[in-house]
């Protein structure tokens, strides 16, 4: 085959550029077929059958998204993240007017007014919060391209920073791109876990929202409920015990 010619990827059929090693499209690994070397060997000869190992399941993706356990430890972290939102809320209110009681620094009613402000943030923020994760659609793409950079962020004193910015670029089934963005000292959640080539599916409603459709390139799995890393070959969290995205 002349080399530059597209050809059509064997698993969606789109087409890709003869030299490419994955299909952008589905992330199908493309093997490439070496030149005949006119030996005369059967072309009829069947494939070799490739074994997962044990306790990796075959490519695709997971089918306990609605497992009971999955769904209650949802419920038990939507409850959790909701007490702790009705504890700090009213922390600024009653921190001000605390300080009014015992200062003669600042009257009740600044207090009341100053800590009702900062409360109000803090719920607006909260509720913007809950609203986005429900807007955010669940999607399956394909990781395109990664790519690191320096950059400057300010800190509490006006100062700069110098960070490292994580980029993880995929394309999605749709077709758009889209970028994910992580920093140094946070969590490197797509960066760490998908490598240039993988296939996976976003799920927001998730702590960590990312699954591999190929477990056995996946270098571990998250629990979806806590977050711990575990080992591909384990079913459930060593953590919370709840199952895996398997």
């Amino acid at each position: 085959m002349k080399r530059g010619v597209p050809m059509l990827c064997p698993n969606c059929k789109n087409q890709i550029s003869d030299t490419a090693s994955f299909c952008t499209f589905c992330g199908t690994a493309v093997q490439h077929a070496p030149a005949s070397a006119g030996t005369g060997a059967s072309q009829d000869q069947p494939p070799m059958q490739t074994q997962m190992p044990a306790g990796i399941p075959a490519p695709g993706f997971s089918e306990r998204l609605n497992d009971p356990e999955i769904l209650a430890a949802m419920k038990r972290n939507s409850r959790a993240a909701g007490i702790f939102g009705i504890v700090i809320i009213p922390m600024p209110l009653i921190g001000f007017l605390i300080y009014s009681r015992f200062s003669e620094k600042m009257e009740f009613s600044e207090a009341l007014k100053i800590g009702a402000i900062v409360s109000g943030v803090f719920l607006l923020f909260a509720l913007f919060s809950a609203a986005k994760r429900r807007m955010t659609k669940s999607y399956d793409a394909v990781v395109t391209d990664k790519r690191t950079r320096t950059t400057y962020r300010h800190t509490n004193s006006d100062d700069k920073e110098m960070i490292t910015e994580y980029t993880t670029v995929v394309r999605t089934d749709s077709g758009k791109t889209r970028k994910i963005v992580e920093y140094e000292g946070s969590p490197l959640q797509a960066f760490d876990y998908l490598n240039i080539g993988d296939r996976f599916r976003f799920h927001p409603q998730f702590v960590f929202p990312y699954e591999h459709y190929d477990k056995s390139k996946a270098p571990y799995l998250c629990c979806v409920s806590c977050g711990r890393r575990n080992p591909v070959t384990a079913d459930r969290c060593e953590k919370c015990n709840v199952p895996l995205l398997k």
